[in-house]
């Protein structure tokens, strides 16, 4: 397995696959031009190389984790090396197309995040047109040990790409400025930053393993005459979710942008 590209993604899918015991050192390689970035990467026992021809000459499964303005001068150095092999790119904003038109692998996109490092993971992938049931299989195999996954038809990435590929952020956002409430109200920092981060954490798992909806959720929680409907009152009157769907908006919408 090769990643070209040791940046954010690339290093959380290195870590995420031997977390999840779904590779084992020893069938990991990563390529990067920064030294920096090879040396933390070698800590982890993986095979580290600068040479992106070097890593394609002995990988079956080549993830592109660069930036997007970065993978067509990738494909060109190694188009030559590419057939027989699954080319998965994880670059936002690059179609299937795109690389099928300059390579002779087979091709998936995926979007993850960069919650795989702790294998919660989100994700979405969409097949090329020269991938394999196979290709999807393993895949699927890969990505759903890091986290959840689905298969979705390639129109839809850049609305997955603004709703969990940039979405981390958001929920750090979130977490922050519950965090800086509980600080306010003299919390230690330490302190209020974990309560903060616990209750994200314990919320999701219970969005994920109940049958409940997320309207009867919230309900659940909000007491008639308590303190949550309160602080409900409060995100209600400022439009919160209002302001969190055009965040993800926005940033589907630059995906959108920058897509080719």
């Amino acid at each position: 397995m090769g990643i070209i590209g040791g940046g954010n993604l690339g290093s959380s899918l290195v870590e995420g696959f031997l977390k999840s015991g779904v590779l084992r050192a020893g069938e990991i390689i990563v390529s990067d031009p920064e030294e920096e970035k090879i040396r933390k990467l070698a800590r982890l026992s993986i095979q580290v190389t600068t040479d992106n021809r070097s890593l394609v000459k002995n990988s079956d499964v080549v993830f592109i984790a660069v930036k997007p303005d970065m993978v067509e001068p990738v494909l060109k150095e190694v188009e030559d090396l590419s057939e027989g092999k699954l080319f998965i790119s994880v670059a936002a904003g690059v179609s299937t197309k795109f690389i099928e038109a300059r390579t002779k692998a087979r091709v998936i996109r995926t979007m993850p995040n960069i919650c795989g490092s702790v294998l919660e993971m989100a994700s979405a992938f969409s097949l090329g047109s020269r991938s394999t049931k196979k290709d999807e299989r393993l895949v699927e195999h890969l990505l759903g040990r890091l986290g959840v996954t689905f298969v979705v038809d390639e129109k839809l990435m850049s609305a997955v790409t603004g709703l969990s590929g940039s979405g981390p952020a958001f929920f750090y956002y979130l977490i922050r400025a519950v965090r800086d409430a509980g600080v306010e109200l003299g919390l230690p920092e330490n302190i209020a930053l974990k309560l903060a981060a616990q209750t994200a954490r314990g919320a999701s798992e219970i969005v994920l393993t109940s049958e409940e909806k997320i309207d009867e959720l919230i309900r659940r929680v909000c007491t008639p005459r308590g303190t949550t409907i309160e602080g409900i009152k409060i995100l209600e009157s400022r439009r919160v979710a209002d302001a969190i769907r055009e965040a993800v908006k926005a940033a589907a919408k630059r995906a959108e942008e920058i897509s080719r």
